[in-house]
């Protein structure tokens, strides 16, 4: 988990103070947390590998982030907001960027998983042909002796 240690660390380094950091994460699309690169997917991508049900959702990460990045820009203003006035899942870790950083981190990953629950207002309909592909040419791969 190499992501969710370090990103923070420079993130505290940048910015100082966890609320323009927030704030700074809500208004700026270039801002080193969104993006191809960007920390939300790296650690999306370390995070989801490990879990076997979403194991093949890590693989996919950037073809859904633009989606996720839109409603957590969207939300963002919104959490800070009610973590200003002591509520709110973000107000516990607005002491600090690195914790503010971490949470994001975290609520990103939620935010992707989201897209596939039928809960979510905004979930996205999949068919199983792009979990079984997946499935299917990781067992190809094992049969011809590679490993991933």
């Amino acid at each position: 988990m190499i992501a969710k240690e370090l990103y923070p660390l420079l993130f505290a380094k940048r910015w100082s103070d966890p609320i323009t950091f927030v704030e700074d994460v809500a208004s700026k699309i270039e801002n080193p947390f969104w993006g191809s690169g960007g920390a939300a997917r790296e650690y999306a991508k370390e995070i989801l590998k490990i879990d076997n049900q979403w194991q093949w959702l890590s693989y996919r990460v950037d073809d859904f982030a633009s989606l996720v990045e839109n409603n957590m820009r969207l939300k963002l203003n919104k959490w800070l907001f009610r973590a200003l006035l002591g509520c709110g899942g973000l107000a516990s870790r607005i002491c600090s960027t690195e914790e503010a950083a971490k949470w994001l981190m975290d609520r990103y990953i939620s935010e992707l998983k989201n897209l596939f629950d039928p809960r979510y207002k905004n979930h996205i309909e999949l068919n199983n042909t792009v979990v079984t592909r997946y499935y299917e040419e990781m067992k190809m791969e094992e049969e011809d002796g590679f490993e991933c």
